[in-house]
């Protein structure tokens, strides 16, 4: 053979080998690509899109009926007392929500609050979230208030979602230095002394969610708690007008503590609502070791930390 044919055939051979090393990298980066997919969250991709009116409906519908016989069960903690100058906000009752849309315990305070205030007015503009997937309860289904909006002719509702799904290094809304103030002053857990807790939620400077979530909905360290972790939005929906559903009993049995506040705050108005039973429930607040602050995130407690005292 010449030296010009070896060559070539040197040259074919390197080719052919360098072929081969590709197609098998490119087969690696498409399995790869796959198993990654598989192993996300399916529902990932309705994060951030609007909530069509037919789910809408379901969480903001629930009856009279329903809400009145589920009451206010055990696993449910009332909003704390608090005092202070009424907060107002442009002439109404305002309630001001603080809360982050990674927080896995302000993503199933949402779903109250949205029962509850449904009642009071109504909402646009809520989107689609997830919990953060690398939290207790990762992937808890919920929504964002970043860009809804809400209309009451009783009350004003003021939400804050600080920080992103992708934790507090993602600031997606600030504060105002009067809400800072009410934070400081109001957002105490009385079962533990320490503060700075999401969610929050201050009903008009009377009443205020500062202990944590209200419940909890997944049953980590034996808590007996219905579990939604694994759930999505409808399937957790479809269960809010049946009052024997364990899922319905934990939220509209804080919405009903949330809508005997504003009642409490509006001067039972609507009569519509704060003369139902489930509108003058009795606030006496006695918080329960599932609704505790502590300063890491533990199985167990509603509440994360906003900050380090």
């Amino acid at each position: 053979m010449s030296i010009r044919a070896n060559l070539k055939a040197r040259q074919r051979r390197r080719r052919i080998l360098w072929i081969s090393v590709a197609a098998v990298m490119i087969a690696l980066l498409v399995v790869v690509y796959f198993v990654a997919a598989l192993g996300n969250n399916p529902e990932t991709k309705y994060i951030g899109q609007p909530v069509p009116s037919s789910l809408l409906q379901q969480i903001t519908g629930v009856s009279d009926s329903t809400l009145n016989a589920v009451g206010t069960p055990s696993g449910v903690s009332p909003p704390a007392r608090i005092s202070g100058s009424t907060l107002t906000s442009g002439g109404k009752p305002e309630i001001l929500y603080v809360g982050g849309e990674f927080c896995p315990y302000c993503a199933i305070e949402r779903w109250a609050l949205i029962v509850a205030l449904s009642h009071f007015g109504s909402f646009q503009g809520l989107e689609y979230m997830l919990s953060s997937s690398t939290d207790v309860n990762p992937d808890t289904p919920t929504f964002t208030f970043a860009n809804a909006t809400y209309t009451s002719n009783y009350v004003t509702f003021v939400p804050v979602e600080e920080f992103g799904r992708g934790g507090e290094s993602q600031v997606i809304q600030t504060l105002t230095a009067e809400q800072q103030t009410l934070v400081s002053q109001y957002d105490t857990c009385s079962a533990s002394g320490q503060n700075g807790g999401i969610p929050f939620v201050d009903i008009a400077n009377k009443y205020a969610v500062n202990c944590g979530a209200q419940f909890v909905l997944s049953d980590v360290a034996g808590s007996g708690s219905p579990n939604i972790v694994g759930m999505n939005w409808t399937q957790i929906a479809s269960q809010l007008d049946n009052p024997n559903s364990g899922v319905a009993q934990m939220i509209d049995g804080a919405a009903n503590y949330l809508i005997s506040s504003i009642c409490v705050v509006t001067g039972d108005t609507p009569a519509s609502v704060c003369t139902q039973s489930y509108g003058t429930e009795t606030i006496s607040y006695s918080p329960s070791p599932a609704s505790s602050v502590s300063s890491l995130v533990v199985p167990g407690v509603a509440s994360e930390l906003r900050w380090t005292d």
